[in-house]
């Protein structure tokens, strides 16, 4: 049988006074440990059936009352049995379930079980705090902590834990009232099919949306234990970050806004829209600290694994008396305990009422965007008072929406920490800009300003282009033009090409940033996680928008300008025609340009620049 598959049976238990119904991998344990409470009587309405049909037979033919335990009023105990076994039969047709699996027979209560210790209960609990797991991860976990348990004995301790309402309890997959079927784990009801399962010899179904994690089926138990205070002697009232770098006035302004959210319990949720590279991660320290003075347990998710140790890193670092674990989806361990997690959102599935406070990072990103497993498994892991913030360059969606009906409330940082302004796109409409059969043709603007980058602003250029085809043939044409005037004839390779299929692109990546070769082209793959000194931006075919879209071009140039020493990078949007989003992108780069000088978060020499391109912009619109 599959470590972790289970059968239950669904019985009926009374005393002179009331009843209740509920199910058991072992009635006789369940017996035992009632009978301590003044129950007698025990009768079992079925054999032993996978969890999933079980749960789908109990919450049809009871009431939540007659779960927990509910008296008598009218009706004798043989009475409410008779009715319970006929709507046991009515409803098991539903699911395919024979009545031969139906039964009313008394328990053999000669036979002894051994109670559980109540000490094992408490522990068991406790190392569960804010999980949501199957059974063999749980042996993993215990496992992991270097605890020895068999899975027999873990289920008995996990039964008792049920009974005292301890867990939560549900199959991998649900059947619905109405025919369909959930997964527990994910959420979703899109990518569930049947399958013969060897394990529990039933028709099962099994969930491919989340089916990376390991599976999750209709005959698997999950157990969800809520999140508890901090376990450890962490003093409470001590926790200070140790800040490397002292924020600027824009960051400092929403640093004290964020911390001032978490102390507020009547906010749920905030939106942090932050310019690309303002340095949104440090802003949220403060707030951290305070929930981890209060007892409280972070979570800092990430929709991507790329930047992940970059964050983990300055999470340890910043609090070095906390417990900081990192989870993706290549960490072995992924059951260590920490105050403190630095998480791809995938794994966040498994984590249930676990965090005071859960900062989201890159909000707007793949897979995060448009995924609505990961929107449950992070709301999921929120505990009952629990707060999230949302953290972003480009707001889109629901997340936009919400703070335009003002259901969401914001804090924006508009500038970046050196006080210069964010680069403004310049728009280029290139008609000579496409590919032929025979490959890429360059126009002469595109080598304009490759040279005027290299040779007149001593930079590297940073070239996205729209499809992997356009990555690889825009570079080795790019190769073959720089060797010619006005370069200087130069004999080595110049321009490299990284993708999403290119195994090299993390090194491609490193060796731009330190300087090894002058031009990257790639596709939107290093729209995020890439920052070079001195580089300018080129978005070629910037009017490709199914691709392009707002958000994308924002991110794009936000590489540009980052560094104290090259705060004035270039960026320009190149295409045969100009698009909505390569107007929208600009519009919205120079508002928050504009929204930092009003706040008085540029410096003398920024906010002069950005009164140029104004005078400019507006000489341009007026002819």
């Amino acid at each position: 049988m599959m470590m972790g598959c289970q059968k239950f049976i669904l019985y009926f238990l009374w005393n002179d006074n009331k009843y209740l119904i509920s199910y058991s991998h072992n009635p006789l344990l369940d017996y035992c440990y009632l009978r301590e409470k003044g129950f007698f009587n025990m009768v079992l309405f079925t054999k032993p059936l996978p969890i999933g049909y079980i749960l789908y037979l109990l919450n049809s033919c009871t009431n939540e009352a007659e779960r927990v335990g509910t008296p008598f009023r009218k009706q004798s105990a043989e009475k409410i049995a008779s009715h319970k076994i006929r709507l046991l039969k009515k409803f098991s047709g539903k699911i395919g379930i024979s009545k031969d699996f139906l039964t009313e027979n008394p328990l053999n209560r000669s036979i002894k079980w051994p109670a559980v210790e109540m000490d094992k209960v408490k522990f068991l609990e406790k190392k569960l705090m804010g999980r949501m797991l199957f059974i063999n991860e749980i042996v993993k976990l215990l496992g992991k902590q270097g605890f020895s348990i068999a899975e027999n004995e873990v289920q008995d301790i996990l039964q008792i834990m049920f009974l005292e309402h301890r867990c939560l309890r549900l199959p991998g997959i649900s059947f619905e009232g109405d025919g369909s079927k959930i997964c527990n784990r994910c959420g979703q009801r899109g990518k569930i099919f049947p399958v013969v399962c060897a394990s529990c010899g039933f028709n099962c179904y099994h969930c491919e949306e989340c089916i990376a994690m390991g599976e999750s089926r209709s005959c698997l138990p999950l157990y969800g234990v809520p999140g508890g205070r901090r376990a450890s002697k962490l003093p409470y009232t001590s926790v200070i970050p140790v800040m490397d770098v002292e924020l600027s006035p824009a960051q400092k302004e929403a640093s004290a806004a964020i911390r001032q959210f978490v102390l507020q319990p009547e906010q749920r949720e905030k939106l942090v829209w932050a310019a690309c590279g303002a340095g949104k991660t440090e802003i949220t320290f403060q707030a951290v600290a305070e929930v981890l003075s209060r007892g409280g347990r972070v979570l800092f998710a990430l929709p991507r694994r790329t930047p992940l140790p970059e964050i983990f890193n300055r999470l340890k670092n910043a609090f070095p008396q906390v417990p900081v674990a990192m989870l993706h989806g290549e960490i072995k361990d992924k059951f260590s305990y920490a105050e403190i997690y630095a998480a791809t959102t995938h794994q966040v599935l498994r984590f249930y009422s676990a965090f005071d406070l859960i900062i989201l990072d890159e909000v707007d990103a793949y897979p995060y965007k448009g995924s609505a497993v990961l929107q449950f498994a992070v709301k999921r892991a929120r505990r009952k008072a629990g707060k999230i913030i949302y953290l972003t360059a480009t707001p889109s969606g629901e997340i936009y929406e919400r703070w335009k009906r003002k259901e969401l409330s914001c804090v924006k940082i508009p500038a970046r920490h050196h006080g210069y302004p964010l680069p403004e796109p310049k728009i280029i409409v290139e008609k000579k800009l496409y590919r032929t059969s025979k490959g890429i043709e360059i126009p002469e603007a595109v080598v304009d300003l490759i040279h005027e980058t290299i040779e007149g602003d001593l930079s590297q250029l940073l070239i996205y282009v729209p499809s992997v085809f356009l990555a690889v043939n825009v570079a080795e044409e790019l190769n073959r033009i720089t060797r010619l005037p006005p370069f200087n004839n130069f004999k080595s390779r110049w321009v490299e090409y990284s993708h999403s299929r290119d195994e090299d692109r993390e090194l491609k990546r490193d060796r731009f940033v330190k300087g090894e070769f002058p031009v990257l082209v790639t596709t939107t793959i290093w729209e995020r996680g890439i920052t070079v000194p001195r580089v300018n931006v080129l978005v070629l075919f910037a009017d490709v928008e199914e691709i392009f879209d707002e958000a994308a071009l924002i991110q794009m140039a936000g590489r540009a300008g980052r560094t104290s020493s090259y705060p004035l990078g270039k960026v320009w949007f190149m295409g045969s025609r100009v698009t909505k989003s390569m107007r929208s992108a600009q519009k919205k780069i120079h508002q928050m340009n504009v929204e930092a000088g009003e706040k008085g978060f540029l410096s003398p020499e920024g906010l002069q620049l950005l009164n140029g391109w104004e005078a400019k912009m507006n000489c341009l619109e007026n002819g």
